[in-house]
């Protein structure tokens, strides 16, 4: 099967990763942020995520604010913010609803990784029953990754490429599936 895989979220955590991504797939950057997209589609990367210029331009990566652009994709890599409220709660509400678009394109055999930063537990109690809501069964139909985001944002020396990423999956087989995708960039 040949890999087609969408990053959510376009931030200093999802831009690199598409970046890296569409070195070996074809990738599809998707952020609800049309003036963001817009901004990369001409190789502009105002806010800096990126450690070098006009990287943004190439054959296996093109960028959307559109789900029919992600909706032949394989695999989903959710990479949202999770701030914190003022009462030092998480507000996974950026989360949910990208959980809640990746829902209305996900198909059979389909893979969602979550790469936002979560407390234990929240994908398989608060992210699966939204993705369920396709009527595809988790660990069945779709299947879930996890790798949590590892960047530090201003940091120029430990970059994506250079981290060692923590990966895991919804069963043994999806967890070495993830291990593998992550480990050629």
């Amino acid at each position: 099967m040949n890999d087609k895989i969408a990053i959510i979220g376009l931030g200093y955590v999802g831009l690199p990763l598409a970046q890296e991504f569409s070195k070996f797939y074809k990738t599809v950057g998707y952020d609800i942020d049309a003036v963001k997209i817009k901004n990369y589609k001409l190789g502009i990367d105002k806010y800096g995520y990126l450690d070098t210029k006009n990287n943004l331009i190439n054959k296996n990566l093109e960028f959307s604010n559109s789900l029919t652009d992600i909706a032949d994709c394989n695999i989903y890599i959710i990479t949202v913010p999770t701030p914190i409220t003022q009462s030092k709660e998480p507000d996974l509400s950026f989360l949910f609803s990208a959980t809640n678009s990746v829902m209305k394109v996900l198909k059979k055999g389909d893979l969602v990784i979550y790469e936002s930063t979560v407390y234990p537990g929240c994908t398989e109690e608060d992210c699966v029953p939204i993705l369920e809501k396709s009527k595809l069964k988790y660990n069945k139909d779709f299947f879930c990754g996890y790798s949590p985001e590892r960047i530090n944002p201003g940091d120029k020396k430990n970059t994506l490429t250079k981290i060692i990423k923590v990966t895991s999956g919804s069963n043994n087989t999806v967890a070495d599936r993830v291990d593998k995708l992550y480990k050629k960039i």
